[in-house]
Parts: structure tokens; sequence; C-alpha cells
């Protein structure tokens, strides 16, 4: 969904600054999306977010770090529901689906995109290494 008054897709980012590329974020990803940032700091907070349309009809949802954006708990049942139905894709930094209700996304047609699988041949060696 494109924000009123820009022709780019909205993005909803939650949590912390990305880490790494600032230049292809600064350059390539935010000259293609509006990206709006979350303020709330917790999940009652973001709740009201998501019910008062505080961020309007976004497209996605980026998650850059999965130490930072946990503020509001599982995506479950309360939560996902609330998102509007523009919404069709979360990026999310990490490798676990424990947090985010994957069939309840799917369900809202949100195809669920992470990290899962790029650290596999480091894990695997290093439980090696440990035995």
């Amino acid at each position: 969904m494109v924000a009123a008054g820009s022709s780019k897709p909205t993005v909803l980012h939650i949590g912390d600054a990305i880490k790494y590329n600032h230049d292809f974020y600064e350059h390539e990803f935010a000259s293609r999306y509006n990206v709006i940032q979350a303020t709330e700091t917790d999940r009652e907070s973001f709740i009201e977010a998501l019910k008062s349309k505080k961020y309007g009809n976004f497209s996605a949802i980026f998650r850059p770090h999965f130490q930072t954006g946990g503020f509001m708990g599982q995506w479950d049942s309360e939560l996902i529901p609330l998102l509007p139905p523009s919404v069709r894709i979360f990026a999310s930094a990490g490798a676990g689906f424990n947090w985010a209700d994957v069939d309840l996304l799917g369900a809202h047609k949100i195809w669920y995109a992470n990290g899962a699988g790029a650290s596999d041949e480091a894990v695997s060696d290093t439980a090696l290494y440990m035995v």
C-alpha cells in the first residue's frame, strides 16, 4: 500500500536501526520505500497504535535486528488481526519462528521472512567442536 502523498510503499520499521549496510539502507532501501519507525516500547501501546491506525496502511513490517523490536511480545491472535489488510510481508532478522504465529500470518495473506538457514553451517560446526 502506498502512503497518502507518496508514490512509495510504506514499511513499518520495528526495533533499533540497522547495524550494517548503512549505505544500502540510506540510499537504496529508503529511496524505494516510505519507512516509518514504530515508537511504542510496550505491547499495550503498540496495540493501541494499531487500533487507531497510527501508522496507516503500511505494506510491510521490517525488524532488522533480532535483539530489538520484541517489545510487543508474541505475534499472535491478539496482535495479527489488528494489522491493516495492506500488510503483505513481515521481514525479521533471526532464524526462529517461535515468537510469530506464521500460520495465522499466512491466513492473513502475510508472508513471513527471516534468516532461517543463514547460520546452519556455523552452528553445526560449533556443536561438533563442543562434542
